[in-house]
């Protein structure tokens, strides 16, 4: 069966998983030389990292790309350096890289915080807060990251720094930052958009192909004209 075609378009953001087989970051210099490499690869590439979450099997981010080449690039080359860091012989990660578009307005800020509640989401730690290699950090004020870009709907939460973060945590300690999880998930497995109709329409027309969520099971049969014997 012919894998899904990844979804892509420029200037748009992006939540995407690499996996990996075996344990990619096993110290705290795996995640050190691993969040390195991707603020210096993504500045490279013009890739913009809104939010990220590195686990001990896994790797989150939230991107918008200057372009899909670029974001292709990005994760490859993140993928060979963490891979000869670990002295892999056998493939470390599983396969692509998956991806899901994100309608900015619509689920970015929803992506957003499902990545810095992964650690938690994922049964690797008890409190996502005290995880200490995800942006949650940086988004709450608790530390600063350079590299990372604030997202435009993570702006519109306060006028100033502190009441953005304090609206941010706000946001992560509610049950409804855990409610996307499971819809985030299935859109990484069939490559899809998130997003409402009318930005499904618009993305459809930029990729050239039917975005539109088609129904489960059989289509179904024409009715039989009058006269004609039915089936």
């Amino acid at each position: 069966m012919a894998r899904q075609a990844r979804l892509c378009l420029a200037g748009q953001p992006h939540l995407v998983l690499q996996r990996a087989s075996a344990t990619a970051f096993g110290e705290a210099a795996d995640y050190q030389d691993y969040l390195q490499r991707l603020a210096q690869t993504a500045a490279r590439r013009e890739v913009q990292v809104h939010g990220y979450c590195l686990l001990p099997q896994a790797v989150w981010l939230v991107l918008t790309p200057r372009d899909c080449s670029a974001l292709s690039s990005l994760m490859q080359t993140l993928a060979r350096c963490a891979s000869r860091r670990r002295g892999q012989r056998a493939p470390l990660w599983q396969g692509r890289y998956r991806s899901a578009l994100l309608q900015p307005q619509r689920w970015l800020l929803a992506a957003l915080c499902a990545v810095d509640l992964a650690a938690e989401l994922e049964g690797v730690a008890a409190d996502a807060a005290s995880w200490p290699w995800s942006s949650l950090g940086h988004h709450t004020g608790r530390h600063s990251s350079n590299w990372l870009r604030e997202a435009a709907p993570y702006w519109d939460l306060g006028n100033t720094p502190y009441a953005r973060e304090a609206a941010y945590a706000g946001l992560l300690a509610a049950a409804a930052a855990r409610q996307p999880w499971a819809q985030l998930q299935q859109a990484l497995r069939g490559a899809g958009v998130l997003g409402d109709a009318g930005y499904l329409a618009w993305a459809s027309q930029q990729i050239g192909r039917d975005l539109q969520p088609r129904r489960r099971g059989r289509p179904r049969s024409a009715e039989p004209r009058s006269g004609e014997p039915r089936s």
